[in-house]
């Protein structure tokens, strides 16, 4: 029976008490990884910022106005919806680019929005050529051309045959010329010598035709091959959030995320048995089990099942059995008992075990890690007016 003091429909504990697990941002290490890669660019490139996927799943609203603040100028997103969102959130002033292009029938809302639209295919280039001499429309545009990795942008051919044609580009605005890395995260791949070598011809046979286009090549990888790769936008994802970005030596960024569930339950195991569905891991007579209240549907990802690990109290403890839907059980039987209580919390994602510890764990790269994480959390931002300076 609730008593007067609680009335139906309202609830009287915290957020954060009713949370299984609570994720940290810290803004602040999110504007300094921004601050480190503009300080190693090349002068006078535009150090913009990737915020697409709710910012790599860290909270596209807070995180964009940490960076806005700090002084990005340049957005890049993937859809015109989060476009549109990020329009809202930053104002007029920085510029946006949807990196996936326009659909067909989206023209307006870039016109209205002054979005960039990302232009990779003759269809892309056409139709927005179509619509913009129609509706006698200049607004600002990419175009991107594959320099090797069959993905986005018109071929080689293809822009040759555009470029060979007087209105092949006729009743565009581009501000940014841009191609993408395929191998960056691997310094000593020959395919970032090749694209780059590529682009450059690429970006030559351009600017017959619109001197004034700025090259926009590098990603977050991309910046720490060398000033060669940065031209005049770079375009900045991952190592924002706190991924290494150069994978074979040690993370010159900032951790950005923590992220500690909540033990519910402690299990001293009096009969030697297994642990989960499946019965996929053994346990032995007298382990002691914490159960924390998260699972996959929270992003902790199934295959981190008796690979992954947390820390609790600085000792590593393993994830033992499968990962359930909402539930993770590890073994803690080496961390004193004053740690282990139902209601504390085990670290699993933090300085100790990082986003690129996990991925590893998992099989998986950090951009996965950071884009599963869910919206059952509850989520925490440390201020961006701490940041240091560097």
């Amino acid at each position: 029976m609730l008593s007067r003091s609680s009335p139906p429909g309202r609830t009287v504990s915290r957020p954060e008490d009713r949370a299984g697990a609570i994720l940290t941002v810290d803004l602040a290490a999110v504007v300094e990884n921004w601050r480190i890669l503009k300080k190693w660019a090349r002068p006078g490139c535009d150090m913009g910022a990737v915020v697409k996927a709710d910012a790599y799943g860290l909270g596209l609203e807070p995180v964009a106005l940490a960076l806005k603040s700090a002084g990005c100028n340049t957005f890049y997103v993937a859809h015109i919806d989060g476009a549109i969102s990020l329009r809202q959130i930053i104002g007029p002033g920085p510029r946006i680019a949807c990196l996936n292009g326009p659909n067909k029938g989206t023209e307006r809302d870039h016109v209205a929005f002054s979005i960039m639209p990302v232009l990779s295919t003759p269809e892309q280039i056409k139709a927005w050529q179509t619509f913009a001499l129609k509706e006698d429309v200049l607004v600002e545009s990419v175009v991107q051309v594959d320099s090797g990795m069959n993905r986005l942008g018109v071929s080689e051919r293809e822009f040759a045959t555009l470029l060979a044609d007087p209105d092949g580009f006729l009743g565009l605005h581009p501000q940014i010329f841009m191609s993408h890395l395929a191998c960056a995260d691997d310094a000593a791949h020959p395919m970032n010598k090749s694209q780059l070598e590529r682009f450059r011809v690429s970006v030559g046979a351009f600017r017959t035709r619109f001197p004034d286009c700025k090259a926009s090549l590098a990603n977050s990888s991309g910046i720490w091959l060398g000033q060669d790769w940065h031209f005049e936008y770079a375009r900045p994802g991952a190592a924002l959030y706190g991924v290494n970005p150069t994978p074979s030596r040690a993370n010159p960024m900032l951790p950005v995320v923590n992220l500690k569930a909540r033990i519910i339950q402690v299990r001293l195991v009096d009969t030697p048995g297994h642990v989960g569905y499946g019965a996929a891991a053994p346990v032995r007579e007298g382990a002691k089990l914490a159960t924390v209240s998260m699972g996959y549907a929270d992003g902790y990802l199934r295959s981190l099942g008796s690979s992954g690990h947390g820390v609790l109290d600085g000792i590593k403890v393993p994830v033992v059995g499968r990962v359930s839907m909402d539930l993770t059980t590890f073994d803690v039987s080496n961390v004193p008992d004053p740690a282990t209580l139902p209601g504390g919390f085990i670290d699993v994602i933090s300085h100790a075990v990082t986003v690129d510890d996990v991925a590893r764990a998992a099989s998986t790269i950090g951009y996965e890690i950071l884009t599963a994480l869910g919206n059952r959390f509850h989520r925490r931002y440390l201020p961006a007016t701490s940041a240091p300076r560097v």
